[in-house]
């Protein structure tokens, strides 16, 4: 990126925070196996609290650019993202649309998570929003809540399939920083209040996040047998993608402790559950993940989890004992 801009900064410095332990039973974190990121001693420091440190946001700007399908051309220089949900049709040899100017909503992993998707690239959007300038990106079929979250939050992206921008502004935004934490809050507030009162019931103080059917091969192999305990323990399930978004927010507006595997399913409770509330995020053994911990600090969320055990009937699977989740529950309450 360096190589390919005219110009780079930084426009929000690094910090560093402070945040509390995850809560869980003694010794959880021992029976992880393996993590998603490799990096087993950063999950460590995620769950473990202290000092934090977040990187800085730096703008870099490309002159002359071309977006042309999935591919960014400037200088010289070539920039391919991987899409998840490519475009079904080819327009890319239509006259290109032209921007003067632009900011650069895709990162390499948003095209293809829509987790990724619904935080990073909405989060860069709202500063295209503040500076006044449009949002483009590299055009792919829509996430299915996509169209409802735009509506949500106001927030408006272009997806051309062949462009030309004169100034095409990219940022590296992975760190929570100031600028970060103050987008990210605007977001959440934007999507809380757009369900504050809209009609419906919520599914109470106790929710269990469900990832659908079709998650089967995240879910625990006893995933039935988990629900059934939770629902006798009065939990109510909700199921994201079995509903619109606005449902998802009605059923979490209330939520005070929430079970769920963790997945990108956790981005709803970010947008739509109350300050404060408590998640017990069960995790395979074999990729355990506790990114969500950070954006939870942000509004005072209390992370906790539980590791499950490998399952011996079922490669790649695992199951999760419930004694030791009503356990790590009551650690919750």
């Amino acid at each position: 990126m360096e190589a390919a801009s005219i110009s780079s900064r930084v426009i929000a410095s690094g910090i560093e925070t402070t945040s509390r332990p995850a809560f869980s039973l003694p010794g959880a974190f021992d029976a992880v196996e393996a993590v998603v990121n490799g990096d087993r001693a950063l999950e460590w420091a995620r769950v473990s609290g202290g000092v934090q440190e977040h990187w800085p946001t730096i703008e870099y700007v490309l002159e002359r650019a071309t977006i042309h399908a999935n591919r960014i051309y400037s200088k010289g220089y070539v920039g391919q993202f991987l899409l998840k949900n490519p475009v079904v049709t080819d327009n890319a040899r239509q006259t290109p649309v032209r921007f003067e100017k632009a900011v650069l909503s895709t990162n390499y992993v948003s095209s293809r998570e829509f987790g990724h998707w619904v935080r990073d690239s909405l989060v860069t959007e709202l500063h295209a929003e503040a500076e006044g300038v449009p949002s483009v990106a590299i055009a792919r079929e829509p996430w299915p809540h996509e169209a409802e979250f735009r509506a949500l939050t106001g927030l408006d992206c272009a997806y051309p399939e062949h462009a030309t921008i004169d100034r095409l502004v990219v940022l590296d935004d992975r760190g929570h920083n100031d600028h970060w934490r103050e987008r990210f809050r605007t977001l959440r507030a934007r999507t809380r209040a757009s369900v504050a009162t809209q009609p419906g019931q919520s599914a109470g103080p106790l929710v269990f996040l469900s990832r659908g059917a079709h998650a089967s091969p995240r879910d625990p192999t006893n995933a039935t047998e988990i629900e059934a305990a939770l629902a006798l323990a009065g939990f109510r399930s909700v199921v994201p993608s079995a509903l619109s978004v606005r449902e998802v927010g009605v059923a979490l507006r209330d939520a005070a402790l929430i079970v769920s595997v963790e997945g990108s399913n956790l981005n709803h409770l970010h947008f739509f559950a109350p300050e404060g509330v408590a998640l017990v995020c069960l995790q395979d053994p074999r990729r355990f993940y506790a990114y969500h911990k950070g954006l939870m600090d942000l509004y005072d969320g209390r992370f906790g989890f539980i590791v499950g055990q490998p399952d011996q009937h079922a490669a790649d699977r695992y199951g999760v004992d419930i004694e030791a989740l009503m356990r790590t529950i009551d650690l919750a309450r």
